[in-house]
């Protein structure tokens, strides 16, 4: 960041705590507070920003200016479920340098706070590349293997391995899965996901109606985090707890240290399957919900048709 001045004088800070408390603060009052050495894109990103963190506090009924470092950290590992790490990066920079302009201790410097984002980012590095492939074999070896268990964990876990693959679902669908988003009808059932419906096999409808039994829930999120003492808490799965399911799927394997599973694996690996069942790209895409057949194209390593899709789907951005 600039070198800019804080705010030193008692009255001036607690005027402008009242302002941005609100969140929707002028540009004029941004450029007054960074001493007007930013440019107006420069500003309106940190307004958007820190717009995005006031409305999570709000919501969450916690101060965001001063804000604690729970709450900071809660934020970071929500906005972790669909944002990239670049731009959480830089939400984390615009609530430090709120902090530290209004002569407020920076919460962003606490170590849990920097141990969650040191996570996330190499979580996020890690599914830069293309994911270890999560195949149909895999889920068959590991339902045979926990099928039996009554652990509360186990069940959750193998409904989240068994629903990824089946219905290609990407890690930001999954973590926000509601129980009115099941519909269950006898031995089978269906799972909406946006405007799509899809139908879940008789193991998936199992799993559910069984996980469904034991937690008692009725409402809110499907699949909730589980805590070392095996009790279930009422909040939704967040992205660090994703990814650890499916590391733990490589170990209950015995592929830890050869393979690594990410909440992206089960896509590559039914994309993948489906290409060796004989599915075409275009059917592929449809059945995982793609906006262009670049990525299944990617997937089951077609080159050439990854990058004809690459640029008739830029050249659709284009037009638009």
């Amino acid at each position: 960041m600039r070198k800019i001045h804080p705010i030193s004088d008692p009255a001036e800070i607690k005027q402008s705590l009242a302002v941005f408390k609100c969140g929707e603060v002028s540009l004029d009052d941004w450029n007054t507070l960074t001493n007007g050495l930013y440019s107006r894109n420069s500003l309106l990103s940190f307004q958007n920003d820190w717009q995005v963190f006031v409305e999570y506090c709000r919501e969450m009924k916690v101060s965001p200016l001063p804000a604690a470092v729970t709450a900071v950290r809660r934020f970071v590992e929500k906005q972790a479920i669909s944002r990239k790490a670049s731009s959480i990066k830089r939400y984390v920079i615009t609530v430090s340098m709120m902090h530290r302009l209004h002569s407020l201790k920076d919460p962003t410097r606490h170590r849990e706070v920097r141990f969650t984002l040191n996570r996330l980012y190499q979580d996020k590095a890690d599914e830069a590349t293309q994911a270890n492939a999560f195949h149909y074999t895999h889920l068959l070896t590991l339902q045979e293997k926990l099928g039996a268990s009554k652990r509360l964990k186990d069940i959750r876990d193998l409904l989240i391995w068994t629903l990824c693959f089946e219905c290609m679902l990407k890690r930001s669908e999954l973590a926000v899965i509601s129980v009115n988003d099941v519909s269950l009808t006898g031995e089978t059932g269906t799972l909406n996901i946006a405007e799509h419906t899809l139908e879940l096999s008789q193991e998936a409808t199992g799993l559910i109606e069984q996980w469904l039994t034991l937690t008692g829930i009725t409402d809110g999120p499907l699949l909730r985090r589980i805590n070392k003492h095996q009790q279930l808490g009422d909040a939704p799965m967040d992205h660090s707890s994703i990814y650890r399911v499916f590391r733990r799927a490589a170990s209950e394997l015995g592929v830890e240290g050869s393979l690594t599973f990410s909440g992206q694996s089960p896509r590559v690996g039914a994309t993948q399957d489906l290409s060796a069942s004989g599915l075409s790209i275009k059917e592929i895409q449809q059945q995982g919900r793609w906006k262009s057949p670049a990525m299944p194209a990617q997937y089951v390593g077609n080159k050439k048709a990854r990058d004809e899709a690459m640029d008739k789907f830029k050249r659709k951005l284009e037009k638009d």
